[in-house]
C-alpha cells in the first residue's frame, strides 16, 4: 500500500533531494577551480624556474617536491584522518542524501529516519558553515554563495525533519504517520 506523503514530508524530500544536488555541482566546481589552480602553478613552477647555469629548467628537469606533493594529493581539510573535500565523500554524502529521501518517502520506519536527516542536515550545516568561511577567506564569492544556500537549505532540513518529530498536537497534525 502506498503511503499517503504530507505537505511537510514532500517539502523534506524536495530539500533532501535539492541539496544533493547543489552539494555535487558545488563540490564539483570546486575541485574543478582546484585543478585549474593546481595546473597555473604547475606551468609557473616549470617554466619560471632557472637551474644554476642560467638555463631555463625544461623537460629534463625534475619537478619540485611541493609541486609533486600538490598534484598528487587533494586539497581539503581532514577531519578525523578523512579528507572532507574527497570526491568519494561527496558521492557518499549525495547517495545517503537520496536514500533518506527515498525512505521519507516511502515511509519506512519514520521515527528513527527523522532523527537521521535531522542529524545529517546538522552536520552538513556545519560543514557548509566552515565552507562558507573557507571560500570567503578566498575570496570565492560564487563557491560562497552556493556555501550559503547549502546552509540555508541544510538548516532547513534539520529544522522540518525536527518539526516532523514532534508528537501529535490536538490540531490533528500528524507527527510521521500517515492519516
Amino acid at each position: 500500500m502506498r503511503t499517503q506523503l504530507t505537505l511537510l514530508q514532500g517539502g523534506l524530500v524536495v530539500l533532501l533531494i535539492g541539496s544533493a544536488i547543489l552539494f555535487l555541482v558545488g563540490s564539483t566546481i570546486e575541485r574543478n577551480h582546484r585543478h585549474h589552480e593546481a595546473a597555473a602553478k604547475s606551468s609557473e613552477v616549470s617554466g619560471g624556474e632557472k637551474s644554476k647555469n642560467g638555463e631555463t629548467a625544461g623537460e629534463g628537469s625534475k619537478p619540485t617536491e611541493s609541486h609533486a606533493v600538490q598534484a598528487s594529493g587533494e586539497a581539503g581539510a581532514t577531519i578525523l584522518g578523512v579528507n572532507t573535500e574527497s570526491l568519494a565523500l561527496s558521492i557518499v554524502a549525495v547517495v545517503l542524501s537520496f536514500v533518506l529521501a527515498g525512505m521519507i518517502w516511502l515511509g519506512t520506519w519514520p521515527r528513527l529516519v527523522l532523527l537521521a536527516v535531522l542529524g545529517f542536515g546538522l552536520v552538513f550545516a556545519a560543514g557548509d558553515g566552515r565552507e562558507l568561511v573557507h571560500q570567503l577567506d578566498e575570496s570565492n564569492t560564487g563557491l560562497a554563495a552556493v556555501a550559503t544556500i547549502l546552509l540555508v537549505l541544510h538548516l532547513a532540513v534539520a529544522g522540518l525533519a525536527a518539526f516532523l518529530l514532534r508528537p501529535r498536537s490536538h490540531s490533528g497534525v500528524p507527527a510521521t504517520e500517515p492519516a
